[in-house]
């Protein structure tokens, strides 16, 4: 993989730092309520993530999972985002902690939130590993960003480039050449 790479943009290390201090983040904020936590995870992307930071939230928790697929096959353009699938929770009434990879054009994080809506829970938050400051709309609360960065394809954490490079422990950029 090491040769597909032209960059690592976030090692491994700044990593494991950011998503302890997000865990805090996370758990001050709900630790004044009689929480009934639900951790809805967008998979695929979200999982790595997902499994780091639940290590760091000292609660209680259900983790329902949810799959929308945005990107398909190999490309680096999103499109309209795709249920593949449902939500295997019930959120009524519950603290909804929504967890994705990216914040990219929103598509998937408006689908999601209108879906859990839907089912009343009693609030909904939103934690993402990375936002793209110059993408992400205004009308796309979120509540938790891990880092911010610039509109670049990245890899590795979770995300991936037609299914590959989930497992690559940095966020990364691929060289051009290859998509």
């Amino acid at each position: 993989m090491e040769q597909d790479i032209d960059r690592i943009l976030i090692h491994r290390d700044q990593l494991a730092v950011r998503v302890r201090e997000l865990g805090a983040e996370i758990a001050q904020s709900y630790d004044d309520r009689d929480t009934r936590l639900t951790l809805v995870t967008i998979l695929s992307g979200a999982i790595i993530f997902l499994a780091d930071l639940i290590r760091e939230l000292p609660m209680k928790m259900h983790i329902g999972l949810i799959t929308v697929s945005s990107y398909r096959g190999a490309t680096t353009g999103s499109l309209e985002p795709q249920l593949l699938r449902e939500l295997d929770h019930d959120v009524s009434g519950r603290d909804v902690l929504v967890i994705d990879d990216i914040l990219d054009t929103g598509k998937t994080l408006r689908l999601v939130h209108r879906i859990l809506a839907d089912q009343g829970p009693r609030s909904i938050k939103t934690a993402v590993l990375l936002r793209k400051t110059a993408k992400a709309p205004a009308d796309v609360r979120v509540d938790f960003v891990g880092f911010d960065i610039a509109d670049e394809f990245v890899v590795g954490y979770g995300l991936d480039y037609d299914n590959h490079y989930r497992n690559y422990p940095h966020i990364a950029v691929l060289k051009p050449e290859l998509y």
